[in-house]
This record gives C-alpha cells, structure tokens and sequence, in this order.
C-alpha cells in the first residue's frame, strides 16, 4: 500500500488543510494518508484551540486515515527537533511520499536551497557571530547570516518554507528514499490575519473566535466547524495562553533559580527577566511585552513557557532525542477503516506499534502526554480529563461524505 505522510497540527482544521491533503493526494497517489499530529501544546509555543482528540476527529472525516501523536517533547521543540521526530515517526510507518505545505511551492528550490545551506555550514556559522552580538535572537541572525553570504533571499524565511526546509534536511539524513514535495499556499499566508473565503489562515480563524467578530465557518469545512463550536458549547471556552498565566507566574515566582534553569531552553539568563516580569504582570499580554526584545521573541518565549509549564528539563529532551531512533510505540489519536486496514499491512512489516488508551504503564517519552493532557484540561472541569482514556476516534471518510475544496484553473484560486 502506497503510503503518504503529512506533519500537521490543525489549529484548526480549516480549508487551506483539506486542499492541502486533496492534492497531495492527487501528487502522490497514494492510498493511505498517515498524519503526526502534535497534541495538547504545539510546536510554534502554545496550547492548541482545541484538543488533540477534537482535531484528530476533523484530519479523520476529510480524508486522513490514521493520525498519530507527536510526542509532547518533541512536538514542543525548535524546528530541527520537531522536524527530525516527525520523519523518524512517519519513516517507522513506512511512508512512500511526504508532501508539506508552503509559501514557496517549489521543492526544486527548496531542496537546492537546504544542499546550500549543509555546504556552507561553516561559513554560515561564523558569519552569525556579529549579529548575534548585537542582539539579535537566533534564527533572525541566521538569516541574516545567509542572505548576506548570498545563499537565499528574505522571501524564503516565511514560516511553512522554514519549516520545509527541516523537513527536507531530516528527510535527507533519515531517509533520502521518501518522495518529498510541497503545495503552494492558497489565498492567504501564514501569520495572514484577516478572515477570507474560501481560504484564511489558522491565525486568522483563531483572532475570530477569540474577538468574536465574525464566525469562521466559510473559512473551514461544515464537520470541522460543527466540532470546534461543539468543543466550545461543552467546555464554555477555547483554549489560549490566558488560561494557563496563573501557573505559570505561579512556577516563575515559587521556584528556585536553579530548578528553573534547568528547564529546556532556559539559558542566557532570562530566568531573571521572566520573574521579573511575573512579578508585575497581572495578564499574559502584559507578562509577553515586558519580556519580548529583538533577541526574545514571542516564539521564543512562548515556546520556554510550554517547557516550563510541563516541567520539561533539558536533559529529558536529550535523553529521548538519543533514545528516538529505537522507539517504537506511539499513540494513535483516530483511523479510518483504510487506516485500520494499514496498521495491518504494518502488523508484520515494520517495527512500531501503536496504542489507543492509555496505559498503566507507559514509556517516558509517552507518559509526558498525559501529563500535558492533565494540565490542559485544568482550567475546565474535572471530567475533561477522561478523553485520555478514550480508545481513538473511528471514522469512515469515504469520498462522497467529504467537502472537497476545487481549483478554478482560469484563475488560480480554490472554491466550495
């Protein structure tokens, strides 16, 4: 069976992601579509909208048919980390092609641009230095580091192309056999704020609903729609970083400096600064800005404050980068009956397993997932918490029940 992989996240699901997954389909020909998914916290530094079993609900009924976790310590972690778990999970599963989103569309470049970048190294690594002695945070002196050396231009350091390229970089070292390609993005860009139709931006959909302006539901499908106002209607919230200040000013004012740097990211010393700042902020708003510089960025921060709210220590992220090539047991959150049929081709074919509920017993790179869940769900009542224990959500997502999303060719642009 032909296998295709998709890494997503879904926060929400929206059109953008059904036309991605529609033709990728039609690039690949695939015959079964496995997404690793990240869970209750997401790679960029935040809660998800709504939770992972919610999200896996909607990739199953538009044309997934499995959906597997990401473990949290790995979904939560810079680029190279998320990228690098992500193919080693998808590779496990024995994919044929993965096929990413983004701004640029063209794979040929992308692909030329990441054999640059391996070549120079060295010379990208020095050139870094100065920028980063003024102030700079990382990866905007990184790029500054290759447009100066001539190795790419600005347009390329859009979110989803950098992300590509950690895709194609970890493609390469695990598995160069995989087929990688890429879709464009359609209407609306990445950080894109501005609901449109038929396409808008997860960042877009998500200022909706928190200002309550205006409803998304042109800009996604009628099913995921229903399940995210459902979700809503059940917990009487969506979730943002406004739930969870509490305990993390909480963390930030009660424990000591030491315990505090020896959480993932936490280094250069802003510990200092991010109690500082506890100290005064009453709101999250009010606790980012006072932390936010050149050299901090709201990625940054945001992604230290996941660490520190699940009490994730550099040395775990270590550990289990070290221990990733061996394991071979992962959650699987939802599956279709083609997916059923696959995790059977598997049975005998690859050395993975997967599991539905959760266990007594589970491996630590699995057993911080519920942890993450546990936190999570806190701010909302008690019950929530057993969606952990559920078995994965079961859909059949035959074509003619799916809102597909076409591509006028006379003008370039996807309609209802």
């Amino acid at each position: 069976m032909k296998a295709l992989g998709l890494i997503v996240e879904y926060n929400p699901f929206h059109n953008g992601h059904l036309y991605h997954i529609e033709e990728s389909l039609k690039k690949s020909n695939a015959e079964v579509v496995i997404a690793v998914m990240s869970g209750q916290f997401l790679q960029r530094g935040a809660p998800a909208i709504v939770d992972k079993f919610t999200r896996a609900k909607m990739a199953i009924d538009h044309g997934c048919d499995l959906v597997i976790e990401l473990p949290t310590i790995f979904a939560t972690q810079h680029s190279d980390i998320f990228s690098t778990a992500a193919l080693t999970l998808l590779n496990k599963c024995q994919i044929d092609h993965l096929i990413f989103g983004s701004e640029s569309g063209d794979i040929d470049a992308l692909m030329g641009l990441q054999n640059k970048l391996d070549a120079n190294r060295s010379a990208i690594n020095q050139s870094i230095k100065p920028y980063l002695d003024d102030g700079l945070n990382y990866p905007l002196a990184y790029q500054k580091a290759v447009v100066a050396l001539g190795l790419q231009s600005d347009e390329k350091s859009t979110p989803n192309n950098i992300l590509g390229l950690g895709y194609i970089k970890a493609r390469n070292a695990i598995n160069p056999d995989i087929t990688i390609g890429t879709i464009k993005r359609k209407q609306a860009a990445y950080h894109d704020g501005v609901l449109q139709t038929p396409i808008s931006s997860a960042t877009a959909i998500r200022n909706s609903l928190f200002e309550e302006t205006k409803q998304p539901e042109t800009a996604m499908p009628k099913k995921a729609y229903h399940d995210l106002i459902s979700y809503r209607t059940q917990t009487g919230r969506y979730h943002s970083w406004d739930l969870y200040y509490p305990y993390i000013k909480y963390r930030l004012l009660t424990d000591d400096l030491s315990e505090l740097r020896t959480i993932q990211g936490m280094d250069e010393g802003i510990e200092y600064r991010l109690v500082r700042a506890a100290k005064q902020a009453t709101t999250f708003t009010e606790f980012l800005k006072m932390i936010h510089t050149k050299r901090y960025t709201h990625t940054r921060i945001s992604r230290l404050l996941v660490q520190l709210l699940l009490s994730i220590k550099a040395v775990d992220v270590e550990s289990q980068l070290n221990a990733l090539p061996k394991l071979n047991q992962f959650r699987l959150l939802g599956q279709s009956k083609q997916g059923e049929r696959y995790l059977k081709y598997l049975k005998h074919r690859a050395d993975i397993s997967f599991f539905g509920q959760v266990k007594k017993e589970m491996p630590p790179h699995l057993s911080l997932d519920v942890t993450a869940s546990r936190i999570y769900y806190q701010p909302l009542m008690d019950t929530f918490i057993s969606r952990e224990f559920r078995p994965p959500y079961r859909g059949d997502n035959e074509l003619n029940e799916a809102t597909t999303i076409q591509t006028d060719i006379t003008n370039d642009k996807p309609f209802l």
